[in-house]
């Protein structure tokens, strides 16, 4: 009987693209603006946001801009005491 310790397994890595992890930073301080108000995410602030980060990342295809700037909304949303 073989069995698999939970602590043996090896992790895969869920994320395709680890680039964007390095300039999530980055951008979490370039939408610091839109993070601040959840009333003000609408398709204007969205649209400045890509633009932003396009401008300081101008290697990034659009749907990379698109994955980081929906993580750091996505990160300001779960947050702890956030409803």
């Amino acid at each position: 009987m073989e069995t698999h310790a939970p602590a043996l397994r090896a992790c895969k890595e869920r994320r395709h693209n680890l680039a964007l992890r390095q300039h999530f930073e980055t951008a979490q301080t370039l939408l610091k603006p839109l993070r601040g108000d959840p009333n003000s995410h609408s398709g204007t602030a969205f649209y400045r946001a890509m633009n932003s980060l396009q401008r300081t990342f101008p290697d990034m295809s659009v749907s990379e801009i698109e994955a980081l700037v929906a993580a750091v909304v996505r990160s300001v949303q779960t947050r702890v005491g956030n409803p």
